[in-house]
């Protein structure tokens, strides 16, 4: 189970929630683990709905053409309700295969599953909905969506009279903060794969090269691991400029000895995000490079040894990350300090002003301190892992050479 369930209440309870709509395909996931492709592919914007809440059994609406999918890879929820559009013929193939032939696993399962959940279906994603929440005693509840369009349809067809529904998207954030045991084993490997893939570029990067070239071979490794690329490029490799400003790649800039060049790395396994940074430099660096790289890692072991656990609040992280840097006799304001935590999304901040004004580090955190020193005239010098958060301080996800990189 993805969920951290007993947080999840516990949150619920502190806010006065009685139950939590999701409805977002990142949170289905989370609370259901279930994510057909009909529902990650955004086919149609509302599609399955989970109803958690303290003291409320989980509910599960799927949509009756994700009935084979349920069957291969059941939810841990156990109470699953249907729908179906009247014009679709998806409902009568199905009827008609499990009737023709009962020859596989997967027919058998679902004439077993249709049974039991064709006499509750209803017709469309939100008559199933107001059906699930009404069977649970939900209808003068105070209930939380994470999306307002649908706290908007609720309330439309009766929801929230006696209390008006509110907003759970960052509810459902801080509930995602700590990871559970089965997240911490999905983003080790996907922190894995991703070091993989860079060592990949590293072997490979040499003066000349083109940009574009280095991101398909790291986009390449991703894809032949069951892993993607974030965004459109996958990798902010950037040299000179292209270092600072992330621009986007270019079949045009190539590793130009004397660069700087970040190596940013950024992508998803399994949902779940992977984000990791080094820096190099084409040709042999300079005294004034070497400087400010070691500045930088000096920066990210001083937090990593004495901030990165319980407690401490980022906005901390930032100071010591800057004085440090500011020690090498660097300019402090060119550093761009970013804690933040990782998982389902790149960016899991609790609250909407923890970027600016940050948050406080808890147990079970997945966290990435992102150090970048921007100089205006020798580029940039970029450092980041994750680290798990614990009792004593934090672990890094998969330890890693931390040398400044060297395209020869």
């Amino acid at each position: 189970m993805l969920l951290n369930r007993a947080r999840l209440d516990a949150l619920l309870r502190d806010e006065g929630i009685d139950a939590v709509v999701l409805t977002t395909p990142i949170n289905v996931v989370y609370g259901s683990d279930f994510g057909s492709e009909f529902m990650l592919g955004r086919f149609e914007d509302h599609t399955t709905a989970v109803v958690l809440g303290p003291g409320v059994e989980p509910g599960l609406l799927i949509p009756e053409f994700d009935l084979p999918f349920l069957c291969e890879t059941p939810s841990w929820i156990g109470d699953v309700r249907i729908y179906g559009n009247p014009w679709s013929s998806v409902g009568v193939f199905m009827g008609a295969a499990v009737e023709a032939k009962l020859d596989t696993a997967l027919r058998r399962a679902l004439k077993e599953r249709r049974a039991a959940l064709k006499p509750a279906q209803e017709d469309d994603f939100f008559a199933g909905l107001a059906a699930l929440l009404r069977a649970r005693g939900l209808a003068g509840a105070r209930l939380a969506c994470d999306d307002l369009r649908v706290a908007a349809r609720l309330a439309g067809m009766g929801f929230g009279a006696k209390a008006p529904i509110v907003d759970a998207l960052w509810t459902m954030r801080r509930a995602r903060l700590v990871k559970t045991a089965a997240e911490r084993a999905i983003m080790t490997t996907g922190a894995r794969i991703n070091a993989d893939a860079l060592a990949d570029v590293i072997r490979a990067g040499r003066p000349g090269m083109r940009e574009s070239d280095l991101a398909r071979i790291y986009r390449r490794h991703l894809i032949e691991r069951d892993a993607r690329h974030l965004g459109e490029r996958g990798m902010m490799f950037g040299t000179g400029d292209a270092s600072s400003f992330s621009l986007p790649q270019s079949d045009e800039r190539a590793l130009v000895p004397g660069d700087a060049i970040v190596l940013d790395c950024l992508g998803t396994y399994r949902g779940y995000h992977m984000d990791l940074a080094r820096t190099g430099v084409v040709g042999g660096p300079t005294a004034a490079q070497k400087l400010r790289y070691e500045a930088v890692l000096a920066a990210l072991l001083a937090v990593e040894d004495r901030m990165m656990k319980p407690g401490v609040h980022t906005s901390d992280v930032r100071k010591l990350t800057r004085e440090t840097i500011a020690g090498f006799g660097l300019r402090g304001e060119l550093v761009s300090v970013t804690t933040h935590a990782c998982g389902l999304e790149v960016f899991e901040f609790p609250y909407p002003d923890s970027l600016a004004k940050g948050f406080t580090l808890e147990e079970g955190m997945v966290v990435n301190t992102e150090v970048f020193y921007r100089d205006p005239e020798l580029g940039s010098f970029h450092l980041e892992d994750s680290v798990l958060i614990e009792r004593q301080g934090c672990s890094l996800l998969v330890p890693l050479p931390r040398d400044l990189v060297v395209f020869g």
